[in-house]
């Protein structure tokens, strides 16, 4: 039996009100009851997919992202949003889909794109595009450690010693405190063939986290 529009449209109303007082559950029971009586109702797939995505059930909420998207493909938000749902998870390849995917339909490339979508790239090898995303983020937000970490751990593991030198200094610059920082500092001293004040640097880290 079909539900008139205005009942339907109560419904979300009643949902959208419940979410916003943090009864999730309650939310959710109306936009499913929506969705039983009109899987075309665009809008609840969203409801559903954004509290999953708040009670942190990653998979349920890509899914309704999923069913979401196949309905309205022009939103990069949600695009977005499904790529860092992705990426939480730890799927990098659709977590990079995803992201190339919003931005193509209009998402910004700003720091938070380029650190994801970097990062992702990295997870997958793709290098090149992973290191160039990476510089992207930090060209717009200097001083987030997060793409300092990240290149940095990578051209160590490369053995491009001097290039993870000048990370891990940056990211010590910024976090004097950061004992994990220092002790690689030191290892790609080490690494460098500058050995002594490598593992000088190795012993400070570790007399700070005793």
């Amino acid at each position: 039996m079909a539900f008139p529009g205005n009942k339907l449209k109560g419904l979300y109303k009643e949902g959208v009100n419940c979410r916003s007082e943090g009864r999730f559950q309650a939310a959710k029971k109306c936009f499913n009851e929506i969705l039983h009586y009109d899987s075309s109702y665009t809008v609840a797939y969203l409801q559903m997919a954004e509290i999953l995505a708040l009670e942190e059930e990653y998979h349920e909420s890509i899914r309704y992202y999923q069913h979401f998207l196949r309905l309205d493909e022009e939103q990069p938000a949600s695009w977005y949003a499904m790529g860092v749902l992705y990426f939480n998870t730890k799927d990098f390849h659709n977590a990079v889909g995803a992201f190339e995917k919003a931005q193509k339909k209009g998402h910004p490339a700003d720091a938070d794109y380029n650190l994801h979508l970097g990062t992702a790239y990295l997870h997958i090898r793709q290098v090149e595009k992973g290191v160039k995303h990476l510089k992207s983020c930090l060209a717009l937000r200097e001083n987030d450690p997060r793409p300092m970490q990240a290149l940095a751990h990578h051209y160590y593991l490369a053995g491009n010693y001097d290039a993870a030198i000048m990370y891990w200094g940056k990211l010590l610059g910024i976090q004097p405190e950061n004992a994990f920082a220092m002790f690689m500092l030191g290892k790609s001293y080490i690494g460098n063939g500058e050995v002594a004040k490598g593992e000088a640097l190795c012993d400070r880290a570790l007399a700070v986290t005793q």
